[in-house]
């Protein structure tokens, strides 16, 4: 179990509002990465925008968004496993316990195949 210390270092350390220097997203100057704590579990969301360039191989573009996502956030753990122990003195343990992702078209016209659209992946953590 975290200690209100820990998880004061947590909410610093995945904190990029104003008066912050970006926290741990800018690395990933694409995307976003908002982080919420609850109790014992961290909340990943990342977002995204990509065009899908056609219907037919939507699958095959949603994988390279899929496994795009599965590396930013994973690089992600690993930035804020480092900087909490430098923090806290101590390793932070995360166990992935539930990931699910969506797409939402944002842009379309029936003139042209281009499609914007937003991709979120949200994957939850217990952290100890």
């Amino acid at each position: 179990m975290l200690t209100s210390e820990e998880i004061n270092y947590l909410g610093q350390i995945t904190n990029h509002t104003w008066g912050y220097p970006g926290g741990l997203n800018k690395k990933v100057p694409t995307a976003g990465i908002n982080v919420s704590v609850q109790g014992d579990t961290i909340t990943c969301a990342y977002t995204t925008i990509v065009n899908l360039m056609s219907d037919r191989n939507l699958r095959d573009q949603a994988k390279s968004f899929e496994d795009e996502s599965f590396a930013i956030i994973k690089e992600y753990i690993k930035e804020l496993k480092k900087e909490f122990k430098s923090q806290a003195g101590r390793a932070l343990k995360c166990k992935e316990l539930d990931t699910n992702d969506s797409i939402e078209v944002i842009t379309a016209s029936p003139f042209s195949p281009k499609r914007t659209a937003y991709y979120r992946r949200f994957t939850t953590f217990k952290v100890d």
